[in-house]
């Protein structure tokens, strides 16, 4: 998420957003935590418990992620796309198109 997000709000939606899932246990309660400053936002990561592994993993995965993007954006929190700065040295060589007559 975007630096001037929340901390407090952010781990407290993705929780909750965790707990929405069915599968998702209760007991131990899912954690979030800030895992990282990162270059471009806040990292998180989101830790929770299912009781029943072996009927699938990625599909809870999949239920909370969605739980948290609608929960994001409906909270108005950025989600920031990396962001590079290029910096050019001396002009730009342009190429223009050669005309036969």
């Amino acid at each position: 998420v975007g630096y001037d997000s929340d901390p407090d709000q952010v781990a407290a939606m993705l929780e909750a957003c965790a707990l929405s899932v069915e599968r998702v246990l209760k007991d131990p309660a899912p954690g979030a935590r800030l895992a990282k400053l990162g270059a471009d936002g806040l990292d998180y990561e989101l830790l929770f418990w299912i009781g029943d592994p072996e009927n699938g993993q990625l599909n809870v995965r999949s239920q909370v992620n969605t739980a948290v993007l609608k929960a994001l954006r409906a909270a108005s929190i950025d989600i920031p796309y990396p962001q590079r700065v290029l910096h050019l040295k001396g002009p730009i060589p342009v190429a223009l198109p050669t005309t036969t007559s």
